[in-house]
């Protein structure tokens, strides 16, 4: 039990910003983490660098990336513990949240979400057939003085729906 409370201690890593914790690794794990231990400990998931794709978009519109991690808060994995998207078919089991990574990693697709009162991209990975796991970034937030491109939703949708006129292709 101590060598894996050292690897997970191996995998966090302390940002100079306001003390938060990012932590590193398998997603699924850290999430399996969280909800097995029924509250947060304050730390966030770090996934990956936002895609140069966003980057690109965002300088062209004259928005600057102002930081390249994306991150996952507790807030999220705890929002889909019991989300009324289970019911549907349209969350993610927790057996696939590797899937939320992949998609955010290796996006098949990229939109701008154009409905949307703040700027946000909408990356997109196959799932089962016809069916797209869709992740929801919103680049350059800002909280508790920290920018940040925080994951703000996913879930599974249907090929088609990402065919409407809300949707911008970036990628």
């Amino acid at each position: 039990m101590k060598a894996k409370a050292k690897g997970k201690e191996a995998q966090q890593k302390q940002s100079g910003h306001c003390g938060i914790v990012f932590r590193n690794g398998s997603f699924r794990e850290y999430a399996t983490e969280m909800l097995e231990r029924g509250k947060g400990d304050g730390s966030v998931f770090r996934v990956c660098e936002i895609a140069s794709e966003i980057a690109n978009d965002l300088s062209i519109r004259g928005k600057p990336l102002l930081n390249k991690d994306i991150i996952i808060t507790q807030r999220q994995i705890f929002k889909y513990r019991n989300h009324p998207k289970t019911a549907k078919g349209a969350n993610l089991p927790i057996s696939d949240y590797e899937l939320i990574e992949e998609t955010l990693k290796s996006p098949m697709h990229i939109y701008e979400d154009t409905v949307q009162n703040r700027l946000v991209y909408v990356c997109t990975h196959p799932y089962h057939e016809r069916r797209l796991i869709k992740v929801v970034i919103e680049p350059n937030y800002k909280s508790h003085g920290i920018v940040m491109n925080i994951v703000k939703s996913w879930g599974v949708v249907e090929q088609t729906k990402m065919n409407g006129p809300q949707y911008r292709q970036v990628k």
